[in-house]
């Protein structure tokens, strides 16, 4: 790991955390990480680098992304989940023999899981995962579940299904690592519940000053390193609602990116411009950014530049955006069919599916006509997408919508693919759940706005 990266330095308040809250408690069995959700990125990327040869922790990290779907399952697919990802691990597992003796026989567990009749396997998990840590060489007696669930259920039942596990006994030498949000304590538990056996690490970071120290770091005569100069300063102005210091920032952005020549460059400055004034609405500079944004894009494309693809595709949902927040709704719909389309024909699953969804709720709101129309659409554009894709994905709520309207045209084919689909998913309940997450998620983001934060938390 690079010691200078802002970012990497940040895991290392966290190793160094874990060592002063963990060191000399041999009694010690569950651990939670209490962190803001910006920083979710950097502790993944904590787990993730200490379960690699990479780790520089005396304990042996096990990471697992396992569903929680809910207390009486998860056990079982914890075990799958583990004998999964050990068959695929032979070339770590190489390199710790090379290293010193280690031999563990998966076998037992395999049959434990073959014979289970979906009885909760709990006594067999720590059985698992005591078996692993005897077989840890010598100098690495210790071993972490660090658990990440992509998708929890419930954290309440999640909650339950820790403190069966502490109950019945982890076994020694062994923890659990769970991460819980700030002010909400999901996982938190009461000292006298478990005397000596749970610890809780809060690391205070500024995450937003690293990732603008990394992002711009280096020559800053770089047009690149302007533009997100440019970028955090009018993120700034956007916080003290501060519209002429975002114009005049703005305006450097396009300055420096237009004299780089880079058509790919120039047209993200106009986007990003016109994304920060989205949160002004009426600021008549937005239209302006957005077609003279399109047209360097389009020119883009024509001659070869690969980034001017999906910047067109996004730009074609950012006239939609506008466009809906001038309530001209025909016009808004039209531009995310547009996007919908031009993000197929180019194999952008994602954002198609996004620009579908859309234009099907504005259909179904505003264009009632159109709206089936378009929600098949989008139904068959998820249709080549796997079972992971599609749970992490908005296609979910075109599913939902889709099988409402089949079953109502009795189309038993359609509703049963769409039932087999989800309930591979989801489980049985699919469509309860569905719609508790879709009425309890965020407000949908600009694609851009989702994918600057993506790019800036990997970085």
């Amino acid at each position: 790991m690079n010691e200078h990266n802002p970012i990497a330095q940040l895991v290392n308040l966290i190793q160094k955390q874990w060592m002063e809250k963990t060191a000399n408690k041999p009694s010690l069995r569950f651990v939670r990480f209490i962190i803001r959700p910006e920083e979710a990125r950097v502790y993944e990327g904590f787990c993730k680098l200490e379960s690699s040869e990479h780790g520089s922790l005396p304990e042996v990290f096990v990471t697992q992304l396992t569903n929680f779907e809910d207390e009486d399952t998860f056990s079982a697919a914890l075990i799958k989940d583990w004998l999964d990802t050990y068959e695929k691990s032979t070339a770590l597992l190489q390199q710790v023999n090379e290293r010193s003796f280690f031999l563990w026989d998966p076998r037992p567990f395999q049959q434990l899981l073959e014979r289970n009749n979906g009885a909760p396997m709990d006594d067999a998990l720590l059985s698992l995962l005591g078996s692993f840590r005897q077989s840890l060489p010598q100098q690495q007696k210790q071993l972490v579940l660090a658990l990440i669930p992509r998708q929890v259920s419930s954290t309440k039942d999640m909650k339950n299904w820790i403190s069966t596990l502490l109950k019945k006994g982890i076994p020694a030498g062994v923890k659990l690592l769970v991460i819980d949000h700030v002010n909400e304590e999901h996982f938190a538990f009461h000292d006298r519940q478990f005397p000596d056996m749970i610890c809780s690490i809060h690391v205070p970071m500024d995450l937003n000053a690293a990732i603008q120290k990394l992002a711009t770091s280096g020559n800053p005569n770089d047009p690149e390193i302007m533009l997100r100069k440019c970028v955090f300063e009018m993120g700034a102005a956007l916080k003290d609602k501060d519209v002429k210091r975002m114009h005049r920032w703005g305006q450097q952005a396009l300055d420096a990116t237009q004299r780089s020549g880079n058509k790919g460059l120039f047209a993200t400055a106009h986007i990003m411009y016109a994304g920060m004034l989205f949160h002004f609405k009426k600021d008549p500079k937005i239209p302006e950014l957005l077609e003279r944004g399109q047209r360097i894009a389009k020119q883009g494309v024509q001659m070869g530049d690969g980034a001017c693809l999906p910047l067109l595709v996004q730009f074609y949902g950012y006239h939609g955006a506008y466009a809906q927040i001038r309530r001209r709704f025909t016009e808004a719909i039209n531009w995310f069919i547009q996007q919908a389309e031009l993000a197929e024909q180019h194999k952008f699953s994602q954002q198609a599916l996004n620009a579908w969804y859309q234009a099907a709720e504005l259909c179904r709101r505003k264009d009632s006509g159109r709206y089936y129309d378009i929600l098949e659409k989008g139904y068959k554009a998820g249709l080549h997408l796997t079972d992971e894709e599609i749970s992490a994905s908005i296609y979910i709520y075109l599913l939902r919508d889709y099988y409402d309207y089949a079953h109502a045209q009795r189309n038993h084919d359609i509703v049963q693919a769409i039932d087999e689909k989800m309930g591979r998913v989801f489980g049985r309940d699919w469509k309860s759940d569905v719609d508790t997450v879709r009425k309890n998620r965020e407000p949908m983001i600009l694609p851009l706005e989702m994918e600057q934060s993506e790019n800036a938390s990997a970085s």
